[in-house]
């Protein structure tokens, strides 16, 4: 069995319960939660593209929502005025770390958890270094002065998943959209899926997700977005309301023709900029 293989199955005999999949809510639960397939529905004359049971889309697609609230909120708590559909029921933890990038890497990083396979996750920091779950929780550390990485031997950290999200939150303070390119590729001329994301790096730069697709008989792609933002904030389900958005909420992907992404909190990322993890 392939360690894709595996995953899957590990993901698919997983107890019912969202705390399971969606491990962080044992430890942040929240009191009422809707998978984003139930929430959204996909346009008229469009259908959910077909997905591989226990894949990463697959796992995206039932990402728990909260249904207390759209309002994005800071890591402080502060409320921020976003173009918020809806709100992940996803911790953002308590500095201001898990921003546009990081958020990526997050729903990626508890993927490869929820599916077995943390032993293989890794990041890279803007400079090129990565830092991996398995050398983290056997004591590496590092030791950042300018643009200059050491590593080094400290202590091991908490063990399960409370050690895995210190790791994360480790790495989001040198990770960004410029350390994005070192863990993906191009998505190229293949199809989009979820999990794929468009990243303008720099100084900030900005990144946003795929959460979901939906596909008409003409060819036309459409897909559910997601973003973090600065300050770190809640992951949010984007609304637009321009021409190129169907229903408030499905925004049609880049073609050939018509190369760009529109978002409403970044100026428009072209379709060369769309990138997939290339561990999946």
């Amino acid at each position: 069995m392939t360690p894709l293989a595996l995953g899957a199955w590990l993901l698919l005999t997983l107890p019912a319960g969202p705390e399971a999949r969606f491990p962080w809510l044992a430890d942040h639960p929240v009191a009422a939660t809707q998978p984003l397939s139930a929430r959204f529905a996909p346009p008229a004359g469009f259908e959910r593209v077909p997905v591989e049971a226990g894949s990463f889309p697959a796992w995206l697609r039932d990402l728990p929502l909260r249904t207390d609230r759209t309002r994005v909120l800071a890591y402080d708590g502060r409320p921020l005025l976003r173009p918020s559909a809806a709100v992940a029921a996803l911790d953002v933890g308590q500095r201001d770390l898990q921003q546009c990038a990081d958020t990526v890497i997050r729903l990626h990083a508890e993927y490869l958890w929820v599916t077995g396979r943390a032993e293989q996750a890794g990041y890279h920091f803007t400079s090129g270094d990565l830092s991996t779950w398995a050398k983290w929780r056997r004591g590496e550390r590092f030791k950042v002065q300018g643009s200059r990485v050491a590593r080094v031997r400290g202590g091991r950290g908490a063990a399960g998943h409370a050690g895995y999200r210190q790791w994360l939150t480790h790495t989001f303070r040198y990770a960004g959209t410029q350390s994005l390119k070192f863990d993906s590729e191009p998505v190229g001329d293949r199809p989009y899926r979820a999990g794929d994301f468009f990243v303008q790096p720099g100084g900030p730069g900005h990144a946003v997700v795929l959460l979901d697709l939906a596909a008409h008989p003409d060819g036309r792609v459409a897909a559910l977005v997601g973003q973090g933002f600065m300050p770190a904030e809640d992951l949010h389900v984007l609304a637009g309301g321009h021409d190129r958005v169907i229903d408030g909420v499905w925004f049609l992907l880049p073609t050939a023709d018509r190369p760009h992404l529109a978002t409403p909190s970044w100026a428009p990322f072209h379709r060369d900029e769309a990138r997939r993890f290339k561990l999946q």
